[in-house]
């Protein structure tokens, strides 16, 4: 029995050694010798000879040693899913010689979810130092997550273009897909003010007035804006200017990702329609003066931070591609956690795949809190317990479909 190294090489050797063009030659060879085993009875023979001679010379072009050119090709290192990037791959040969190349991106070797690379192989000529061939490829990754881009190859290749040689190659790239969003035009939340400790430094200068209180010493981190000039030149030591701490709004999107052990193919449409709706939502807020926290509720509590200078919503997105389901309803348990982390939020804005007791009762405990609650349950159907006998008292909860999501996502707007 062959073992997975020895059947994983083959299966390189075919993909990488072999072009798209020697790979069709090959098998055409291997169903003209099962046809022609019987020589007496047909000449199917000839064939396999005609078709085995140049597959045989092709074969020792893969002990060609790497093409000596400088070749650039910079993969990418984000991208949003179902969207096409496109690479331009730039190669100049040092040989006097005319080569036939080939750029390709390997498919991984192991069972990884791998991008759509289009076209498959490209090939140029090299004519020399002088001159620079070019070549563009679209790289495609089908859902977000994270995926590691083998190396782009380059290869010198037979004239018929069968077999490659040796490569060079650059090294492979982590690529995170981040989740489809769409851009909002307005999204309405209920917001105030509360205290938050440590006030301008969680912050930007943008929005709340300020007031200077008094100067102490410097400390490790302090702005270099927030310096007393006139102090330092008297005392002989820095000195900086200390200013009341600051009362804003801090919005908290707090996302559902429960999912059954065995999910069907609704469950997991909804789950990711969750995401592409928190996505857009702090795409939304990135674009405005608030702090907002994205918080994941599952096993682990994942939280970033982000708006007025804390961050960018790469950072966001980010946590977004990598996020797991959770397989235990999570409200239930975490609960305890999240409160200690919504003590100086404002407002809360609930993304939740549906509607029952344990999510009812942890908005509830929130809203005790004199948060203000923003609910968007993302569901194919009804939910378990009707959230409209909620009424007002709690906050506006509204509910969205995948198939809303997904026309939300093909006009681009919402």
């Amino acid at each position: 029995m062959l073992g997975t190294p020895f059947l994983d090489a083959l299966v390189y050797f075919h993909r990488e050694r072999l072009t798209a063009r020697g790979r069709y030659l090959l098998w055409a060879t291997a169903v003209f010798a099962l046809l022609g085993l019987d020589a007496l009875r047909s000449q199917v023979y000839l064939l396999f000879a005609a078709a085995a001679g140049p597959l045989i010379v092709a074969m020792l072009f893969t002990a060609w040693p790497a093409p000596r050119a400088d070749f650039q090709c910079r993969l990418p290192a984000r991208a949003t899913a179902g969207t096409p990037v496109r690479v331009r791959a730039v190669v100049r040969s040092a040989s006097r010689r005319r080569l036939d190349l080939r750029i390709s991106i390997p498919r991984p070797r192991r069972r990884e979810p791998a991008v759509v690379v289009t076209p498959a192989e490209s090939f140029l000529p090299a004519g020399g130092p002088d001159a620079a061939s070019e070549a563009t490829i679209d790289i495609l990754a089908p859902r977000r997550g994270r995926y590691v881009l083998p190396g782009p190859r380059l290869r010198v290749t037979d004239p018929l273009r069968l077999a490659a040689g040796n490569s060079l190659r650059h090294s492979d790239q982590v690529l995170l897909a981040y989740p489809r969003f769409y851009r909002m035009e307005d999204f309405l939340v209920p917001v105030g003010r509360r205290y938050q400790p440590g006030g301008i430094p969680l912050s930007s200068s943008l929005g709340d007035a300020i007031e200077f209180q008094g100067t102490r010493e410097f400390r490790e981190g302090d702005p270099v804006r927030n310096i007393h000039w006139r102090s330092w030149a008297r005392r002989g030591q820095p000195v900086v200017k200390e200013y009341q701490e600051e009362y804003f709004c801090r919005i908290a999107v707090i996302l559902d990702t429960f999912l059954p052990r065995r999910p069907g193919a609704r469950d997991v449409r909804g789950f990711e329609a969750a995401i592409s709706v928190v996505a857009s939502i702090a795409d939304f807020f990135s674009r405005s003066e608030h702090i907002v926290d994205i918080l994941a509720a599952g096993p682990d509590i994942y939280e970033v931070s982000a708006g007025r200078s804390l961050a960018y919503l790469e950072n966001i997105l980010d946590v977004l591609a990598c996020l797991e389901p959770c397989p235990e309803p999570p409200f239930r348990s975490i609960g305890p956690l999240l409160f200690e982390k919504l003590g100086q939020i404002t407002t809360v804005v609930a993304v939740l795949q549906d509607w029952d007791e344990a999510r009812e009762g942890f908005l509830r405990q929130v809203h005790a809190l004199g948060t203000a609650v923003r609910a968007v349950i993302v569901r194919d159907g009804e939910t378990r317990r009707d959230f409209r006998a909620v009424g007002a008292d709690l906050g506006e909860i509204s509910l969205m479909t995948p198939a809303d999501v997904e026309s939300a996502l093909a006009r681009g707007v919402a």
